[in-house]
């Protein structure tokens, strides 16, 4: 009786199992296959704006393969140290398009390295065809360029916006965040001493854009100090007292992630300008990281901010900001950005069936609009210089004009135990939707604020 109650139990058993066989395709993803898809980056692995940039595309490859992969084939993904040199970048470069035969590469986002590499691949695209794309950089060259010498470039895309299409949102943050909200009055500007503030700073006569000055006079701000500063390694202190003693209100660093904003921040909260407010343009300002790399002397300093664990901007941004919290990845907008270009590729290579056709792969990245967790990716096809194959944000015959939906931006203020403070949104055709997440009113003085973490 026994044995016939096991042996019942066993067909039993097999019945169950076969049942489950039969039933596994339909419910778990087979594994990718066949020759793998390379995407590679160039950048300079120990620099704290690139790294994260590498990490967070190395965790797009990796889910994507765990998904299938991309038309059934894997992915492959390569980085490649240029150390922050351009001769080394441009070396980097040639071995993963010729020896690892990638078929993206992104390069990190300085316009000089970026330029030797749009010519290294210029030269080399006819006998090993890839796609190009710029991390991060907005040097108008990179894409005016492409339809100066076409179709030399037409494989070049740039995931950023170039220096015209930053009016818009500078202008509006000018007038309502700092004029109205705030009631500043007089500004003073450090410009990061690189390629892609000079255009800012001398204005931009073909598309007859004033410079910023101009642009913060225009809208009633009065720019009581100018001056363009090294990257890293100043020494602030002398810099702050002369605009302590110019009385400005407010203190704008045009920054990007090259720029040591953390030293500043440091010296800032010593020195005579204390009590002036600082809006930082760019950089690791925008991340929770930037309150202990300071030490806590980024108290009352303001910033664009995407480290949004608690903000959903799309469907996207809380599911990658848990991933991203998971790896101690943080999320400045060119990191986010990165991550959208992985999935940006895939869509690209799907709507061109592979990777064999070239023409088809161009086209395809043109083509295609994908969600991400900053809005919507989109490369610009209107063939207007410098727009044509960036990253959508503004219309490129109206650059004050900002297209709804394509880059949503929140200004914060960094508060006590480094509590951050929603204040604004950066673009008034964004501003409806972003609105119940902010709150201007929650502004406070450095003063003040000293006052609350202190007691003095």
């Amino acid at each position: 009786m026994k044995k016939g109650v096991s042996v019942s139990g066993v067909i039993v058993s097999v019945l169950v199992i076969a049942v489950m066989v039969m039933l596994l395709p339909s419910v778990s993803f087979s594994q990718p296959k066949g020759e793998p898809i390379v995407i590679g980056y160039v950048g300079q692995v120990a620099s704290p704006g690139t790294k994260p940039c590498m990490d967070i595309q190395k965790m797009a490859v990796d889910e994507i393969n765990a998904a299938g992969g991309i038309l059934g084939r894997p992915v492959k993904y390569i980085v490649q140290d240029g150390k922050g040199d351009t001769s080394l970048s441009v070396e980097a470069a040639r071995k993963l398009i010729i020896e690892d035969k990638a078929s993206f590469v992104s390069v990190e986002g300085r316009t000089e390295i970026s330029l030797a590499l749009q010519e290294n691949s210029g030269n080399l695209f006819k006998e090993y065809p890839h796609v190009l794309v710029f991390n991060g950089p907005m040097g108008s060259e990179l894409t005016a360029r492409i339809i100066d010498e076409a179709p030399k470039y037409d494989f070049c895309f740039r995931d950023w916006d170039p220096e015209p299409a930053h009016y818009a949102q500078t202008k509006y943050i000018m007038e309502k965040a700092w004029k109205k909200d705030l009631g500043v009055k007089k500004i003073a500007i450090l410009w990061e001493d690189l390629a892609w503030t000079t255009q800012w700073r001398k204005g931009i006569s073909y598309m007859k854009l004033p410079t910023w000055e101009k642009m913060a006079k225009d809208v009633g701000l009065e720019v009581v100090y100018s001056k363009a500063v090294k990257p890293r390694g100043t020494l602030y202190i002398p810099i702050l007292q002369e605009i302590a003693d110019k009385k400005a209100d407010l203190i704008f660093f045009v920054s990007s992630w090259f720029t040591d904003t953390d030293a500043f921040a440091k010296q800032w909260s010593d020195s005579a300008a204390k009590n002036i407010y600082v809006s930082f343009y760019g950089g690791v300002a925008q991340t929770h990281a930037f309150w202990p790399m300071t030490g806590g002397k980024a108290l009352g300093t303001m910033s664009s901010f995407t480290d949004l664990e608690t903000v959903p901007m799309t469907s996207k941004t809380i599911p990658l900001m848990e991933k991203a919290a998971k790896r101690n990845i943080p999320m400045q907008i060119h990191v986010h950005i990165a991550y959208a270009d992985i999935y940006h590729f895939k869509a690209a290579i799907e709507a061109a069936g592979g990777t064999n056709d070239i023409k088809k792969l161009i086209k395809g990245m043109e083509d295609v609009t994908t969600e991400y967790s900053l809005g919507k990716m989109k490369y610009e096809t209107k063939k207007v210089k410098p727009f044509y194959h960036s990253r959508m944000r503004v219309d490129p015959n109206n650059p004050w004009k900002t297209y709804p939906g394509y880059y949503y931006q929140l200004l914060v203020q960094f508060q006590e135990n480094g509590k951050i403070a929603f204040l604004n949104e950066s673009c008034q055709e964004n501003e409806k939707a972003m609105k119940k997440f902010y709150n201007p009113k929650a502004v406070k003085t450095p003063a003040q604020l000293r006052k609350i973490q202190y007691g003095k």
